[in-house]
């Protein structure tokens, strides 16, 4: 991390294929779920997504317990689906780079990498608020229907 940048990294890995892990990124249906750490929620109504170079993404999160809400505010600078998200906050100029890499059929490996991350974000606790938000995102993904069956683990019996 620099100190000019105030760069964070964040790394997950989903049980969910690549295509799917990218969809609740891009889709407001899926983002409703997860989006904002345990405690804050985001209405459906309230989240608007352009997913294209331009493109804007916004949002507002509530806090549960006193209704406060915080607003996000973005344009994408780069879309490749399935592999790369990449935005700039418009009101505080930070930049995400998110990049989802298969790892295999049944699994993706989510690299976050933000720039210019305001003072407050970089407390430890609102980069645990953060991960909170990961950890809500795997737990959607379990109910995420798939186009197709979870390849099942290695049953073969010997012969």
């Amino acid at each position: 991390m620099t100190a000019e940048e105030n760069e964070l990294r964040f790394t997950r890995v989903f049980d969910a294929p690549r295509e799917i892990v990218f969809k609740c990124m891009t889709d407001p249906d899926h983002l409703a779920h997860f989006w904002g750490p345990a405690g804050t929620s985001a209405p459906r109504e309230q989240i608007s997504v352009d997913v294209r170079p331009g493109g804007v993404f916004s949002t507002v999160m509530v806090n549960d317990r006193d209704g406060s809400r915080y607003a996000t505010h973005a344009v994408y600078d780069e879309v490749r689906p399935p592999e790369l998200l990449s935005w700039t906050e418009t009101h505080s100029g930070m930049k995400v780079v998110t990049q989802f890499l298969a790892l295999g059929p049944d699994r993706t490996e989510v690299r976050i990498h933000q720039r210019y991350v305001p003072e407050a974000f970089m407390a430890p606790e609102a980069q645990a608020g953060f991960s909170t938000s990961l950890d809500r995102l795997a737990a959607h993904l379990e109910h995420v229907e798939r186009p197709f069956p979870r390849t099942p683990p290695d049953t073969a019996t010997p012969e």
